[in-house]
């Protein structure tokens, strides 16, 4: 008899259980998803805050309204945190070397996010000093596809031969500018049309974060800048042409452009700015090293 009375209690209880099973049950699924969201979310949040940060050349905050995820965002909030600096240059024009006498024209080249207005400064100075100069911004400010711009500065290159009458030209290009250039001059023909090649603060080998940044922001520049690329691979695993002259400068402590071997280019001249902290964007307005990429132009 009590056997019986158990096993009544036993077929009672797992009617009740089932429904109670399945309602913890769906909580615990959906106390599980939410954990997975949140952390995803977390995961995102912290992804976004690394290339905000990164972007800003340190940390992300007081960052002014609009969509930081593009490249224009940058290119005027560049502008703006330096526009001091930059109008000092522009309008203090100090005494320079001896100009040159023979004709020769400088092919300005911009990286990404990076606007004209920051070569300025350089192209007054090579100016007072007698070269002849064309600024080029890409399209997009160098936030698309690489080599669809490496291969776009042959009709520019072109042009500037045709203006001139110069058989070669030089180019002096900041930061990504300088990656499309030496793949330009390696692979593209471009080793026929110019004489020197100057590139500075430019990820010749990419950048470790790229792949990060890339993922938030989706420029396709980023991808082509990330170690292992289809693109860098091109770039890289081509050697110098004997027939220019390449020199790339770099800075040790540039916020941006780390590690900052990534600049070395085996065979070319490597010339190492790493006596006390000097930024990314001061080389573009600091008269001690625009003095750097003059002499590199005349050797």
């Amino acid at each position: 008899m009590r056997f019986t009375f158990r096993a009544h209690l036993d077929k009672e209880n797992l009617k009740m259980l089932r429904p109670v099973s399945f309602v913890l049950a769906l909580s615990l699924m959906t106390a599980c998803t939410v954990a997975s969201e949140e952390d995803a979310a977390t995961s995102a949040s912290s992804d976004e805050l690394v290339s905000c940060g990164w972007l800003m050349g340190g940390t992300c905050e007081k960052l002014p309204a609009g969509n930081w995820r593009s490249a224009e965002f940058w290119g005027e909030l560049y502008l703006d945190k330096y526009a001091a600096q930059l109008e000092y240059a522009n309008t203090h024009i100090e005494a320079g070397p001896t100009p040159i006498t023979t004709p020769r024209t400088v092919l300005l080249i911009t990286g990404v996010t990076i606007k004209k207005e920051w070569m300025m400064p350089i192209q007054k100075r090579l100016e007072r000093d007698g070269f002849s100069t064309y600024l080029y911004e890409p399209p997009a400010l160098l936030s698309g596809d690489l080599l669809k711009e490496s291969k776009a500065l042959d009709s520019i290159v072109e042009k500037i031969r045709k203006d001139t009458g110069e058989t070669k030209i030089d180019i002096l290009a900041e930061c990504t500018g300088g990656v499309i250039a030496r793949h330009y001059i390696q692979s593209l023909g471009g080793d026929q049309k110019i004489a020197h090649m100057v590139t500075f603060v430019s990820p010749e080998h990419g950048l470790p974060i790229a792949p990060l940044v890339h993922a938030i922001v989706g420029w396709p520049a980023l991808r082509d800048l990330s170690p292992g690329s289809s693109f860098m691979h091109a770039v890289n695993d081509v050697p110098l042409p004997t027939n220019v002259k390449f020199t790339s400068i770099y800075t040790c402590t540039d916020e941006y452009i780390q590690p900052y071997n990534t600049s070395k280019i085996p065979g070319a001249t490597n010339i190492e700015l790493c006596s006390g902290f000097i930024g990314h964007f001061q080389t573009m307005y600091d008269p001690s090293i625009y003095l750097v990429m003059h002499d590199a132009l005349m050797k």
